[in-house]
């Protein structure tokens, strides 16, 4: 069963695996394909405590952790916030589980939060991931042209966004 719940210090250990996985970081982060440490995910945690423009959670199979989500850049004034997700686990990845944690996120943003829109950006050929996006009601905004440099070349991103129509 799917659970959800706050991201917690226990987590940085998934975090350094599934942000060193090629089958993931190829998609995720600022830099492509960049992997990470335990000291640099220790210290991200540490900033990330002290945010409060920002709420991450753990998605969890039962209680084994199979990756991570959350809202970032949250702004009060404006009503908005970035969305992103990372199914960590190879073996969770295409099952739908994205797709329910995506649901309970904007619901979260939308309901708890009173956002009125929820942004995300992703990389073009993240083919799969656009596909669950407009299905769930995301609408293309943008697109920024070879804005992501990885493994030797320039790729497309998108802007996605989706506005909160339970007013």
């Amino acid at each position: 069963m799917i659970k959800i719940r706050k991201h917690l210090q226990k987590d940085i250990p998934c975090r350094v695996k599934w942000l060193s996985n090629p089958s993931i970081n190829k998609f995720i982060g600022d830099e492509a394909g960049q992997k990470t440490t335990l000291k640099k995910e220790e210290e991200w945690f540490a900033n990330y405590e002290k945010a409060k423009n920002k709420k991450f959670f753990t998605i969890c199979d039962d209680s084994k952790p199979i990756g991570f989500m959350g809202l970032s850049n949250i702004s009060k004034s404006n009503r908005n916030a970035d969305l992103f997700i990372a199914i960590g686990e190879d073996d969770y990845r295409g099952k739908g589980i994205g797709n329910i944690a995506i649901k309970w996120l904007i619901d979260y943003g939308f309901k708890k939060l009173k956002l009125h829109k929820i942004n995300l950006g992703v990389i073009k050929d993240n083919r799969h991931a656009i596909k669950v996006y407009r299905e769930l009601g995301f609408i293309i905004e943008g697109k920024m042209k070879d804005e992501v440099f990885y493994k030797g070349k320039y790729h497309d991103f998108l802007s996605m966004a989706i506005f909160n129509s339970r007013k």
